[in-house]
């Protein structure tokens, strides 16, 4: 099976081959028994009990920031000083984004495997520690380990988008979600007068279908016009649910017309077509992405 871990550095920086079969082309490479917070997602489960219940009740489930602490094993050897190599491994972490450089990117583990690539945004929440017994730069080695964090504690592979445009052979939009946590779905929307599915499931995992109390749900927005630049819809809670596109403005009131979205796409939804129309599109048409991330617990599997 193949498992290839790399680290991409911050702000495009370079790539470290860590583990796997390329491990150490930069002489840097993970140190065994050394990997600690990379496989499963933190989890963190509540509960409640009333007086005089016996046991308990469950009560959700919390996904906290991903703490990890990664040793590296670090050499001198190919013309190449040990503190070169100390220096490249440095360069590619930071503790935040930097705050004059718009594109700024965090550092990302990426790991490779089988059937399938995903990554994970990291930075540093603390220094690194290294205490060696001897100077590194006699032996030309070095055991250095960084105390890393992920805000976003789930792995991520490249992102599904699907659409709808005027013109379309059918009136219908495919959703899916074949991961094992729940995606917050987003929508790209082009002027006009949008009717958009918002359902709620029911079944099984991979079995799962529209249904329950709002199987059929669709939301009539009010008009999205050519001042707006079109209209993004979110539903992750941490944004704000309908944005213009040309402003960020919020237009939940305007658009939304009293309406909310409030159905998520569970894990391990099957692909499914979802009603979609568009009323008073501009005389080049209308259109509608559908974006869907894919989030995993693991690195691996999930399916």
């Amino acid at each position: 099976m193949t498992l290839n871990i790399s680290i991409l550095g911050a702000g495009g920086g370079p790539e470290l081959h860590v583990g796997g079969d390329d491990a150490g082309t930069e002489n840097i490479r993970l140190g065994d028994g050394q990997v600690q917070g990379l496989y499963h997602a933190p989890v963190e489960t509540e509960w409640k009990r009333a007086r005089r219940q016996r046991g308990g009740s469950f009560a959700g489930i919390e996904n906290p920031a991903r703490d990890m602490q990664l040793g590296f094993r670090t050499f001198g050897k190919d013309g190449q000083r040990w503190q070169e190599t100390d220096d490249l491994l440095r360069s590619c972490f930071t503790y935040h984004l930097d705050p004059w450089w718009t594109d700024d990117t965090l550092a990302r583990i990426l790991v490779e495997t089988d059937s399938d690539t995903r990554t994970l945004s990291v930075q540093m929440f603390e220094e690194p520690e290294f205490a060696p017994e001897i100077s590194p730069d006699r032996l030309q080695y070095g055991n250095i380990f960084y105390k890393l964090r992920a805000a976003q504690p789930f792995w991520e592979s490249d992102p599904v988008m699907t659409f709808w445009e005027t013109g379309s052979a059918k009136n219908t939009i495919t959703v899916s979600n074949p991961t094992d946590v729940e995606m917050y779905q987003s929508w790209v929307l082009t002027p006009g007068t949008w009717t958009l599915p918002d359902v709620s499931w029911v079944g099984a995992p991979r079995k799962r279908v529209p249904g329950g109390p709002h199987g059929l749900r669709t939301i009539p927005l009010k008009p999205i016009t050519a001042a707006h630049g079109g209209a993004v819809i979110d539903l992750d809670p941490m944004h704000v649910m309908m944005q213009s596109r040309n402003t960020g403005s919020n237009l939940t009131a305007e658009v939304g017309g009293g309406y909310y979205f409030m159905h998520t796409i569970p894990p391990h939804t099957p692909p499914t077509e979802l009603p979609i129309s568009v009323a008073a599109a501009p005389a080049g048409g209308a259109r509608a992405e559908l974006h869907q991330l894919r989030l995993w617990s693991n690195f691996h599997g999930g399916y």
